[in-house]
């Protein structure tokens, strides 16, 4: 059915909504969710969770004065309609594309943009931040902050902090409780269950941490959404507001399909062009239902990831060994911490940019006490369309200082299985990266038994060494027809300190040495290369490619490559520039 966008076109700012009559609001949030579903089944991104908060989000404009109120979105993805109204309709369809809008809350694109939420479960602790800073002007009213906290942000530990310390607090916070019973998957955990089952305890177990609660209501009757918010912003002090939403509203398949709907990129896009490529997650579910029919005490966990990684396979095969345990990275680290005491082998699987939340762990509880836990670092390296919260850029980095961490980064999904088998043959923390995308290899079940230290040598003789880790590897071969003169290249799928030692009886006498990874290189691999083979006395020049000093923007893979200067048409004009000195 065709809606005129009309009424939508004339907000350009928060003030115009305040205008509207109760009838236009509705008009409003139609055209608003007629607006976004076009735009984003054309040019992709998150689709359903801003589907479940378009009547929230025109009531909350409706009723916040943004001249001195704020919003922080948690988790940040269901903030599209946000931007809508914030003067960005006609960037929405730029969104994740290189140049244009981002697909999370961003302070430099909007002043409205009060706090960026890439990552869950911040905005508590944000908007106290906040109330606490504003408190010290001489407001006449004090402004009020508003976290909108959903999509599973309500199972972090940082969520919990933040509450137990507002408790103690008169800060002007306003939490709404988006409870659509979804992250990308179905929420879990005692505080969902009782959302659902048990209205009178969870009543009391807000009033307990000190928030004046209101609620369950209708997240999509604007009425009385409207009324609701309107009665709670006359208040002060914390409080919540328990709104009852449909993640993908409006648009049945998505309402019936909520895992598989919540990136419109992901599945429309690809489903119509009948793509059936694999990734790099289902092929590692796979793995993980082979290795643990052999292994009785193979276990797993994944903080609230099991379809993104692939687990959920394991977890529908074998319930009593693989666990999601919700937006809670540093959880997931230490239970498998005390898995791995009792003999279990635990496999972790946590995008590379969230294990940063987990670090503290991982040294403390798991390396420093010598605990085989098998950490499968997903997402590793640039992951396009996502952006600087979510880019895999500094876990080699962060890794690679940490004693006694065996660190892989397999070229394909065969040096991934070998890993994976070696972490658990031999018994000590292993962490294991790799990347987002399709698998371009054969299925690795074909392929079973590659060597750990692979050498690929297109020509031989020449002044320049080439050596590559994970997906760089790939780069670099895809660079080889880019090239008429001679180089060695070397693909080494350990990358810890000790695994590059033995790097300098092979690389003497190279005039220049290239290293190339997908990942920063300050502090990285590289350079770790290079200040282990100058303590040899070797005197070689060192160029470094990889992810510059920078957080980088959102694009595509190969856009961000070449901005990077790491694809295969950059390392080609390195190595041919190399090669002239």
């Amino acid at each position: 059915m065709y809606i005129s966008l009309s009424l939508l076109k004339t907000i350009s700012s928060p003030d115009k909504v305040k205008t509207l009559t109760a009838k236009d609001l509705v008009l409003l949030s139609q055209e608003l969710r007629a607006f976004i579903t076009k735009t984003i089944l054309d040019s992709g991104g998150h689709f359903s969770s801003n589907l479940g908060v378009i009547e929230l989000t025109v009531a909350l404009f409706y009723t916040l004065d943004f001249n001195h109120d704020a919003i922080v979105w948690d988790v940040g993805h269901q903030s599209y309609p946000h931007k809508v109204m914030t003067n960005r309709m006609s960037l929405l369809n730029t969104i994740r594309s290189l140049g244009g809008i981002s697909g999370f809350p961003k302070r430099e694109e909007s002043v409205y943009d009060s706090f960026g939420t890439g990552h869950s479960s911040t905005a508590i602790s944000a908007v106290m931040g906040m109330a606490a800073a504003s408190k010290l002007h001489n407001h006449s009213k004090q402004p009020t902050f508003v976290a909108v906290v959903g999509d599973g942000a309500l199972t972090a530990g940082l969520s919990y902090e933040a509450l137990n310390n507002l408790f103690e607090s008169n800060f002007n916070v306003l939490i709404i409780l988006n409870d659509n019973q979804m992250g990308i998957d179905p929420n879990i955990g005692a505080l969902n269950a009782r959302l659902q089952t048990n209205q009178t305890a969870v009543r009391l177990w807000f009033e307990w941490f000190g928030l004046a609660y209101s609620g369950p209501i209708d997240g999509h009757d604007l009425a009385a959404l409207t009324q609701a918010i309107g009665d709670n912003y006359a208040k002060q002090g914390p409080r919540l507001l328990h709104i009852k939403t449909i993640k993908g509203k409006g648009y049945p398949d998505a309402e019936k399909e909520q895992i598989k709907w919540h990136s419109a990129n992901k599945f429309v896009k690809i489903e119509n062009r009948k793509i059936t490529t694999l990734k790099w997650q289902d092929v590692f579910g796979d793995m993980l239902v082979t290795l643990a029919a052999i292994y009785p005490n193979l276990m797993g966990i994944t903080p609230a990831m099991p379809s993104s990684c692939g687990m959920i396979k394991a977890i529908k095969a074998f319930p009593d060994r693989f666990f999601d345990v919700g937006i809670a990275e540093q959880h997931a680290l230490t239970f498998a911490a005390g898995m791995a005491t009792q003999n279990g082998i635990p496999i972790v699987n946590i995008y590379s940019s969230f294990l940063q939340r987990g670090y503290d762990q991982l040294i403390h509880d798991i390396v420093l006490q010598k605990l085989p836990v098998i950490l499968c670092v997903d997402r590793a390296g640039l992951v396009g369309e996502d952006g600087p919260t979510h880019h895999g850029a500094f876990d080699i980095a962060f890794l690679r200082c940490i004693p006694q961490l065996l660190i892989g980064a397999p070229r394909n999904t065969s040096e991934l299985y070998q890993m994976i088998l070696f972490g658990i043959k031999e018994r000590q923390p292993i962490a294991i990266r790799y990347p987002k995308g399709n698998v371009l290899e054969e299925p690795w079940l074909h392929n079973a038994n590659p060597s750990l230290l692979e050498e690929q040598t297109l020509k031989s003789g020449g002044a320049v060494l080439v050596i590559s880790t994970g997906k760089a590897s790939t780069l670099v071969i895809e660079a080889y027809p880019l090239i008429n003169k001679d180089f060695t290249h070397i693909h080494m799928p350990f990358i810890h300190a000790n695994a590059s030692k033995k790097l300098s009886s092979i690389t003497k006498g190279y005039q220049t040495i290239i290293t190339v990874e997908d990942g920063c290189i300050v502090g990285g691999w590289g350079q770790g290369i290079a200040h282990e083979l100058r303590n040899t006395k070797q005197h070689s020049h060192f160029i470094h490619l990889g992810i510059p000093h920078a957080f980088i923007e959102h694009g595509s893979n190969e856009e961000l490559y070449a901005l990077c200067g790491y694809s295969p048409r950059k390392i080609a004009d390195a190595i041919l520039k190399a090669d002239t000195k």
